[in-house]
């Protein structure tokens, strides 16, 4: 491993044990999460849904496999692993109306069953404002991975390991939508970085309309798949420095949507590839981006639940 590679996760180990870091960056950069309030422990699946949706601003920390079903969440939280065995087996649903919500250092999976039946999103962020979900792991989730629709907005998605190794269908990773209503003139803004979207990873990575998506330094390694990258109607992409390796369809446009691209790397890729220069949004943050040639290594060394 890379001496960067090295600090870097020591870096993260810092953050982690705080449980109260402010994200820094992306849309999602003004969240401060349960930052202020108390820190508690969550240790079984009701005190979990109790925490997670009360009123007050709370750090709530996981530690172990906790199987909750669907659990929303109220705003001004901060969700995070204690160490690499957290777990949480069902869907988080971030929704309408929440703002300021940090998840970190959790893995998430909601499996179908044997047959192709039941499961469901790991995390759904569905209207939600402000939100930053950190070095996680999703597997084998029997819906989507990470969902962000209807009327989300500023969100980050950074250092996430999405994969799945059991599941026969529906390896749908994540959506990145606004809402469906015609006069609805807002779009979902969410910042993607240094993600891995590794074995078995089909398709949506990100499928995207109605949105402004930045993306740099994202690592595709799920050869097989169908396709990665789709950008659609009344949608942008900013694509900066990704690296996408023997996958099909690694990035390409349809019904209108805009591209502008930068110093991705292809890497025995077939398919659709759209690298064009389209006007887009310019992100209002600072941000720096490694070079492509690096991403494999950094986002192997870094991504994932810790």
């Amino acid at each position: 491993m890379s001496l960067r590679a090295n600090l870097f996760l020591c870096l993260s180990a810092f953050l982690f044990l705080s449980g109260l870091a402010r994200a820094q960056d992306g849309f999602g950069g003004q969240a401060t999460g349960g930052a202020g309030g108390r820190v508690v422990v969550a240790g079984n699946p009701e005190e979990f849904k109790t925490l997670a949706a009360a009123p007050e601003p709370l750090v709530i920390k996981v530690d172990g496999l906790l199987s909750v079903g669907m659990v929303p969440v109220s705003s001004d939280k901060t969700l995070i692993g204690s160490g690499p065995a957290a777990t949480i087996q069902g869907n988080l649903m971030i929704g309408g109306g929440v703002q300021n919500v940090i998840v970190r250092n959790l893995t998430f999976t909601n499996p179908m069953s044997k047959k192709g039946k039941g499961g469901g999103d790991g995390i759904t962020v569905r209207g939600a404002k402000n939100v930053v979900i950190d070095h996680c792991t999703f597997l084998d989730c029997g819906d989507g991975c990470l969902d962000v629709t209807e009327g989300a907005d500023f969100v980050t998605v950074s250092w996430c390991k999405f994969s799945y190794t059991k599941q026969p269908k529906h390896r749908f990773v994540m959506l990145a939508t606004g809402r469906e209503k015609k006069k609805h003139k807002n779009k979902v803004k969410i910042t993607l970085h240094h993600n891995w979207f590794a074995e078995n990873c089909d398709q949506r990575m990100p499928a995207a309309r109605k949105a402004r998506v930045h993306m740099y330094n994202n690592y595709f390694s799920c050869s097989g798949n169908s396709y990665c990258t789709n950008i659609r109607a009344d949608a942008e992409l900013l694509s900066e420095s990704n690296y996408y390796e023997k996958v099909q369809n690694p990035c390409y446009s349809e019904d209108g949507g805009k591209i502008r691209t930068s110093k991705n790397i292809y890497q025995d890729c077939t398919g659709k590839i759209d690298n064009r220069n389209d006007e887009v949004f310019d992100p209002p943050y600072e941000w720096r981006v490694d070079r492509a040639a690096k991403v494999p290594e950094i986002v192997r060394a870094g991504a994932g639940a810790r």
